[in-house]
Protein backbone atom coordinates (compact mmCIF):
# COMPACT_ATOMS: atom_id res chain seq x y z
CA UNK A 1 0.00 0.00 0.00
CA UNK A 2 2.67 2.15 0.43
CA UNK A 3 1.73 5.52 2.25
CA UNK A 4 -1.54 4.35 1.95
CA UNK A 5 -1.44 1.96 4.78
CA UNK A 6 -3.29 1.65 8.29
CA UNK A 7 -0.88 4.03 10.21
CA UNK A 8 -2.44 6.57 7.61
CA UNK A 9 -6.09 5.82 8.16
CA UNK A 10 -5.27 5.89 12.11
CA UNK A 11 -3.39 9.48 10.92
CA UNK A 12 -6.72 10.60 8.84
CA UNK A 13 -8.78 9.80 11.94
CA UNK A 14 -6.87 11.79 14.62
CA UNK A 15 -6.59 14.96 12.34
CA UNK A 16 -10.32 14.74 11.19
CA UNK A 17 -11.59 14.83 14.60
CA UNK A 18 -11.11 18.40 16.03
CA UNK A 19 -12.14 19.53 12.78
CA UNK A 20 -14.56 17.66 12.30
CA UNK A 21 -15.65 18.99 16.29
CA UNK A 22 -15.18 22.30 15.56
CA UNK A 23 -16.89 22.10 12.23
CA UNK A 24 -20.15 20.69 13.60
CA UNK A 25 -20.03 23.46 16.02
CA UNK A 26 -19.71 25.91 13.46
CA UNK A 27 -22.38 24.47 11.00
CA UNK A 28 -24.98 24.71 14.58
CA UNK A 29 -23.72 28.29 15.08
CA UNK A 30 -24.23 28.86 11.17
CA UNK A 31 -27.66 27.60 10.90
CA UNK A 32 -28.82 30.17 14.29
CA UNK A 33 -27.51 33.30 11.78
CA UNK A 34 -24.27 34.10 13.47
CA UNK A 35 -21.01 33.11 11.57
CA UNK A 36 -18.27 32.98 13.46
CA UNK A 37 -15.18 33.72 11.51
CA UNK A 38 -13.19 33.95 14.82
CA UNK A 39 -13.19 29.99 15.10
CA UNK A 40 -9.24 30.04 14.60
CA UNK A 41 -9.40 32.27 17.86
CA UNK A 42 -11.65 30.08 19.92
CA UNK A 43 -9.77 27.14 19.16
CA UNK A 44 -6.38 28.58 20.18
CA UNK A 45 -8.05 29.81 23.76
CA UNK A 46 -9.14 26.17 24.03
CA UNK A 47 -5.50 24.56 23.42
CA UNK A 48 -4.11 27.28 25.72
CA UNK A 49 -6.70 26.77 28.16
CA UNK A 50 -6.22 22.76 28.20
CA UNK A 51 -2.86 23.29 28.43
CA UNK A 52 -2.63 25.41 31.31
CA UNK A 53 -5.13 23.34 32.96
CA UNK A 54 -2.86 20.12 32.70
CA UNK A 55 -0.15 22.03 34.08
CA UNK A 56 -1.78 23.23 36.88
CA UNK A 57 -3.46 20.45 37.70
CA UNK A 58 -2.16 17.27 35.94
CA UNK A 59 -5.86 16.26 35.31
CA UNK A 60 -6.68 15.44 31.65
CA UNK A 61 -10.65 15.58 32.91
CA UNK A 62 -9.70 19.30 34.12
CA UNK A 63 -7.66 20.05 31.32
CA UNK A 64 -10.52 19.25 28.64
CA UNK A 65 -13.20 21.39 31.29
CA UNK A 66 -10.32 24.35 30.72
CA UNK A 67 -10.19 24.06 27.41
CA UNK A 68 -14.16 23.96 26.93
CA UNK A 69 -14.18 27.42 29.36
CA UNK A 70 -11.79 29.36 27.71
CA UNK A 71 -13.63 28.13 24.10
CA UNK A 72 -17.24 29.42 25.91
CA UNK A 73 -15.77 32.31 27.26
CA UNK A 74 -14.05 33.29 23.89
CA UNK A 75 -17.77 32.60 21.93
CA UNK A 76 -19.49 34.32 24.96
CA UNK A 77 -17.14 37.48 23.17
CA UNK A 78 -18.51 36.38 20.02
CA UNK A 79 -22.41 36.98 20.85
CA UNK A 80 -22.13 39.97 22.39
CA UNK A 81 -20.32 41.53 19.45
CA UNK A 82 -22.73 39.98 16.97
CA UNK A 83 -25.88 38.80 18.83
CA UNK A 84 -25.89 42.22 21.46
CA UNK A 85 -23.86 44.86 19.97
CA UNK A 86 -24.37 43.71 16.30
CA UNK A 87 -21.49 44.27 15.46
CA UNK A 88 -20.22 43.22 11.55
CA UNK A 89 -19.97 39.42 12.10
CA UNK A 90 -17.13 39.01 9.83
CA UNK A 91 -15.17 42.57 11.53
CA UNK A 92 -15.98 40.55 14.52
CA UNK A 93 -15.18 37.24 13.78
CA UNK A 94 -11.10 38.88 12.81
CA UNK A 95 -10.62 40.75 15.89
CA UNK A 96 -11.53 37.26 18.04
CA UNK A 97 -9.03 35.24 16.00
CA UNK A 98 -6.00 38.43 16.52
CA UNK A 99 -7.38 38.44 20.41
CA UNK A 100 -6.44 34.66 20.54
CA UNK A 101 -3.12 34.69 19.11
CA UNK A 102 -2.29 37.95 20.67
CA UNK A 103 -3.45 36.57 24.30
CA UNK A 104 -2.63 33.10 23.94
CA UNK A 105 0.97 34.15 23.23
CA UNK A 106 1.36 36.90 25.80
CA UNK A 107 -0.17 34.77 28.97
CA UNK A 108 2.01 31.80 27.75
CA UNK A 109 5.50 33.80 27.35
CA UNK A 110 4.51 35.64 30.45
CA UNK A 111 2.93 33.25 33.11
CA UNK A 112 3.77 29.77 31.68
CA UNK A 113 7.74 30.49 30.43
CA UNK A 114 9.15 27.13 29.56
CA UNK A 115 6.90 24.38 28.32
CA UNK A 116 6.37 21.04 29.74
CA UNK A 117 5.25 17.62 27.53
CA UNK A 118 2.01 15.54 28.84
CA UNK A 119 1.41 11.87 27.93
CA UNK A 120 -1.47 12.20 25.03
CA UNK A 121 -4.86 10.57 26.00
CA UNK A 122 -4.42 6.59 25.62
CA UNK A 123 -5.66 4.78 23.35
CA UNK A 124 -9.06 2.63 24.14
CA UNK A 125 -9.33 -0.86 22.02
CA UNK A 126 -13.02 -1.43 21.48
CA UNK A 127 -13.17 -5.95 21.94
CA UNK A 128 -13.55 -7.74 19.19
CA UNK A 129 -14.15 -4.22 16.56
CA UNK A 130 -10.40 -3.69 16.91
CA UNK A 131 -9.27 -6.53 15.50
CA UNK A 132 -10.57 -5.90 12.00
CA UNK A 133 -8.43 -5.43 9.25
CA UNK A 134 -7.54 -2.13 8.76
CA UNK A 135 -10.79 -0.20 9.55
CA UNK A 136 -10.54 -2.01 13.57
CA UNK A 137 -7.07 0.08 14.10
CA UNK A 138 -8.22 3.35 12.65
CA UNK A 139 -11.55 3.33 13.65
CA UNK A 140 -11.56 0.96 17.19
CA UNK A 141 -8.70 1.72 18.33
CA UNK A 142 -8.44 5.33 19.36
CA UNK A 143 -8.53 7.70 22.19
CA UNK A 144 -11.91 9.33 23.96
CA UNK A 145 -11.62 12.22 22.80
CA UNK A 146 -12.47 10.58 19.41
CA UNK A 147 -15.37 8.15 20.52
CA UNK A 148 -16.79 11.14 22.11
CA UNK A 149 -16.31 13.54 19.50
CA UNK A 150 -18.01 10.94 16.91
CA UNK A 151 -21.04 10.54 18.51
CA UNK A 152 -21.47 14.34 19.48
CA UNK A 153 -21.56 14.47 15.75
CA UNK A 154 -24.12 12.14 15.27
CA UNK A 155 -26.24 13.39 18.22
CA UNK A 156 -26.13 16.79 16.56
CA UNK A 157 -27.46 15.49 12.86
CA UNK A 158 -30.12 13.84 14.49
CA UNK A 159 -30.88 17.35 16.72
CA UNK A 160 -30.57 18.83 13.55
CA UNK A 161 -32.63 16.75 11.26
CA UNK A 162 -35.20 15.21 13.23
CA UNK A 163 -36.15 17.62 16.52
CA UNK A 164 -38.38 20.72 16.79
CA UNK A 165 -34.83 22.34 18.48
CA UNK A 166 -33.33 21.68 15.00
CA UNK A 167 -36.45 23.20 12.85
CA UNK A 168 -36.30 26.28 15.19
CA UNK A 169 -32.62 26.60 14.84
CA UNK A 170 -33.06 26.74 10.90
CA UNK A 171 -35.90 29.14 11.49
CA UNK A 172 -34.07 31.26 13.40
CA UNK A 173 -31.33 31.45 10.60
CA UNK A 174 -33.70 31.63 7.63
CA UNK A 175 -36.33 34.07 8.71
CA UNK A 176 -35.61 35.37 12.37
CA UNK A 177 -38.73 37.84 12.05
CA UNK A 178 -41.02 34.72 11.31
CA UNK A 179 -39.39 32.73 13.90
CA UNK A 180 -40.16 35.39 16.63
CA UNK A 181 -43.67 35.88 14.98
CA UNK A 182 -43.91 31.82 15.93
CA UNK A 183 -42.92 32.44 19.36
CA UNK A 184 -39.50 31.25 18.86
CA UNK A 185 -36.91 33.28 21.22
CA UNK A 186 -34.41 34.49 18.27
CA UNK A 187 -32.06 35.45 20.55
CA UNK A 188 -31.60 32.83 23.06
CA UNK A 189 -30.96 30.65 20.00
CA UNK A 190 -28.60 32.35 18.54
CA UNK A 191 -27.07 32.95 22.30
CA UNK A 192 -26.85 28.96 22.93
CA UNK A 193 -25.92 28.43 19.34
CA UNK A 194 -22.70 30.32 19.66
CA UNK A 195 -21.88 28.80 22.62
CA UNK A 196 -21.85 25.84 21.64
CA UNK A 197 -19.83 26.53 18.50
CA UNK A 198 -17.17 28.01 21.30
CA UNK A 199 -17.93 24.54 23.51
CA UNK A 200 -17.00 22.25 20.30
CA UNK A 201 -14.07 24.63 19.48
CA UNK A 202 -12.60 24.83 22.97
CA UNK A 203 -12.72 20.80 23.32
CA UNK A 204 -10.94 20.54 19.91
CA UNK A 205 -8.33 23.37 20.89
CA UNK A 206 -7.39 21.21 24.27
CA UNK A 207 -7.34 18.29 22.07
CA UNK A 208 -4.81 19.23 20.15
CA UNK A 209 -2.65 20.52 23.15
CA UNK A 210 -2.93 18.34 25.32
CA UNK A 211 -5.06 15.34 24.37
CA UNK A 212 -2.83 15.06 20.95
CA UNK A 213 0.26 16.27 21.20
CA UNK A 214 0.93 16.97 24.95
CA UNK A 215 2.43 20.40 24.58
CA UNK A 216 1.25 23.95 23.58
CA UNK A 217 2.99 26.35 21.00
CA UNK A 218 2.16 29.57 19.91
CA UNK A 219 -0.20 29.42 16.69
CA UNK A 220 -0.38 25.12 17.32
CA UNK A 221 -4.28 25.21 15.59
CA UNK A 222 -2.23 26.07 11.98
CA UNK A 223 -4.95 27.11 10.47
CA UNK A 224 -7.87 24.66 11.15
CA UNK A 225 -10.44 27.05 12.21
CA UNK A 226 -10.89 28.13 8.56
CA UNK A 227 -10.80 24.62 7.42
CA UNK A 228 -14.11 24.17 9.36
CA UNK A 229 -15.50 27.26 8.77
CA UNK A 230 -14.37 25.85 4.29
CA UNK A 231 -15.96 22.76 5.48
CA UNK A 232 -19.05 24.21 6.20
CA UNK A 233 -19.42 26.10 3.27
CA UNK A 234 -18.39 23.11 1.20
CA UNK A 235 -20.77 21.06 2.66
CA UNK A 236 -23.47 23.24 1.87
CA UNK A 237 -24.41 23.19 5.82
CA UNK A 238 -25.56 20.10 6.00
CA UNK A 239 -24.01 17.42 8.21
CA UNK A 240 -23.12 14.43 5.56
CA UNK A 241 -21.53 17.27 3.16
CA UNK A 242 -19.91 18.82 5.95
CA UNK A 243 -17.82 15.30 7.01
CA UNK A 244 -17.24 14.60 3.73
CA UNK A 245 -14.99 17.86 3.43
CA UNK A 246 -13.15 16.98 6.66
CA UNK A 247 -12.40 13.62 5.63
CA UNK A 248 -11.18 15.47 2.20
CA UNK A 249 -8.61 18.18 4.09
CA UNK A 250 -7.93 15.38 6.36
CA UNK A 251 -6.63 12.68 3.53
CA UNK A 252 -4.63 15.89 1.75
CA UNK A 253 -2.97 16.58 5.80
CA UNK A 254 -2.44 13.62 6.24
CA UNK A 255 -0.55 13.03 2.50
CA UNK A 256 1.66 15.74 2.57
CA UNK A 257 2.80 14.67 6.05
CA UNK A 258 3.43 11.01 4.60
CA UNK A 259 5.04 12.76 1.74
CA UNK A 260 7.60 14.95 3.81
CA UNK A 261 8.79 12.01 5.70
CA UNK A 262 9.19 10.22 2.13
CA UNK A 263 11.38 13.18 0.74
CA UNK A 264 10.05 12.47 -2.46
CA UNK A 265 6.67 11.68 -4.15
CA UNK A 266 5.09 7.97 -4.06
CA UNK A 267 4.01 6.55 -7.65
CA UNK A 268 0.64 5.82 -5.69
CA UNK A 269 0.11 9.01 -4.54
CA UNK A 270 -0.16 10.60 -8.55
CA UNK A 271 -2.27 7.27 -9.30
CA UNK A 272 -4.50 8.21 -6.26
CA UNK A 273 -4.65 12.02 -7.42
CA UNK A 274 -5.24 10.71 -11.12
CA UNK A 275 -8.51 8.93 -10.07
CA UNK A 276 -9.67 11.57 -7.54
CA UNK A 277 -9.62 14.27 -10.19
CA UNK A 278 -11.49 11.55 -12.50
CA UNK A 279 -14.27 10.37 -9.68
CA UNK A 280 -14.71 13.92 -9.15
CA UNK A 281 -14.87 15.17 -13.01
CA UNK A 282 -17.42 12.06 -13.84
CA UNK A 283 -19.76 13.30 -10.45
CA UNK A 284 -19.92 16.85 -11.97
CA UNK A 285 -20.45 15.48 -15.28
CA UNK A 286 -23.48 13.15 -13.73
CA UNK A 287 -25.13 15.69 -12.21
CA UNK A 288 -25.39 17.65 -15.10
CA UNK A 289 -26.07 15.13 -17.37
CA UNK A 290 -30.25 15.71 -17.00
CA UNK A 291 -29.63 19.70 -17.54
CA UNK A 292 -27.77 18.59 -21.44
CA UNK A 293 -25.19 21.24 -20.57
CA UNK A 294 -21.98 20.67 -23.02
CA UNK A 295 -18.62 19.49 -21.46
CA UNK A 296 -17.38 22.98 -19.51
CA UNK A 297 -13.90 24.16 -19.69
CA UNK A 298 -13.13 23.41 -15.94
CA UNK A 299 -14.12 19.67 -16.94
CA UNK A 300 -11.96 19.61 -19.86
CA UNK A 301 -8.74 21.14 -17.94
CA UNK A 302 -9.79 18.25 -14.86
CA UNK A 303 -9.27 15.64 -17.90
CA UNK A 304 -6.15 17.02 -19.05
CA UNK A 305 -4.90 17.20 -15.55
CA UNK A 306 -6.04 13.41 -15.25
CA UNK A 307 -3.68 12.74 -17.85
CA UNK A 308 -0.73 14.28 -16.71
CA UNK A 309 -1.02 12.82 -13.55
CA UNK A 310 -1.47 9.57 -15.16
CA UNK A 311 2.13 10.35 -17.19
CA UNK A 312 3.66 11.36 -13.74
CA UNK A 313 2.24 7.85 -12.37
CA UNK A 314 4.00 6.11 -14.95
CA UNK A 315 7.49 7.59 -14.77
CA UNK A 316 7.46 8.43 -11.30
CA UNK A 317 9.58 11.19 -11.31
CA UNK A 318 11.92 12.16 -8.88
CA UNK A 319 10.70 15.42 -7.31
CA UNK A 320 10.77 17.51 -4.38
CA UNK A 321 8.57 20.00 -3.26
CA UNK A 322 9.43 22.37 -0.12
CA UNK A 323 7.69 21.68 3.15
CA UNK A 324 6.24 25.09 3.21
CA UNK A 325 4.19 24.22 0.05
CA UNK A 326 3.34 20.84 1.20
CA UNK A 327 1.93 22.62 4.51
CA UNK A 328 -0.47 24.69 2.24
CA UNK A 329 -1.97 21.77 0.15
CA UNK A 330 -5.23 21.29 2.24
CA UNK A 331 -5.70 25.07 2.06
CA UNK A 332 -5.53 25.56 -1.28
CA UNK A 333 -7.53 22.24 -1.59
CA UNK A 334 -10.32 24.09 0.43
CA UNK A 335 -10.11 26.70 -2.40
CA UNK A 336 -9.96 24.37 -5.43
CA UNK A 337 -13.05 22.98 -3.76
CA UNK A 338 -15.09 26.09 -2.77
CA UNK A 339 -14.32 27.32 -6.00
CA UNK A 340 -15.33 24.10 -8.40
CA UNK A 341 -18.54 23.96 -7.72
CA UNK A 342 -19.84 27.86 -8.21
CA UNK A 343 -23.53 28.59 -7.46
CA UNK A 344 -24.87 25.21 -6.18
CA UNK A 345 -22.97 25.53 -3.13
CA UNK A 346 -24.54 28.61 -2.32
CA UNK A 347 -26.90 27.37 -0.24
CA UNK A 348 -26.26 29.59 2.79
CA UNK A 349 -28.95 30.59 5.44
CA UNK A 350 -30.65 33.50 4.47
CA UNK A 351 -29.81 35.34 7.42
CA UNK A 352 -26.47 34.90 7.68
CA UNK A 353 -24.26 37.52 9.63
CA UNK A 354 -27.37 39.39 9.32
CA UNK A 355 -28.21 41.32 12.81
CA UNK A 356 -31.64 40.81 13.97
CA UNK A 357 -33.39 43.88 14.75
CA UNK A 358 -36.76 42.96 16.60
CA UNK A 359 -37.75 47.29 16.57
CA UNK A 360 -37.72 46.75 12.34
CA UNK A 361 -40.89 43.67 12.62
Amino acid sequence: MGIFDVAFLVSVVTIAAPILLAATGELVSERAGVLNVGLEGVLLAGAFGGYLGMRLTGSMLTAFLAGIAAGLLFGAVMAVLAIEAKVDQIVAGIALTMLGYGVTAFLNERFLGSSRTFEPLPRLSVPGLSDLPVVGPALFDQDAFIYAAAVLVVLVGLALGRTTWGINLKAVGESPAAADAAGVGVRGMRWAAVLFSGLCAGAAGAYLSVGDVGVFREGMTGGRGYLAIAAVLFGGWRMTGLGTAVAVFAVADATQLRIQAAGGIPREVWIAAAVLVLLATALARFRRRATGVRPTAVEAAALACTAGLAALAVTAPTLTVPVPLWLGMPYLLALIALGAEGKRRHRAPEALAVPYLRSEV
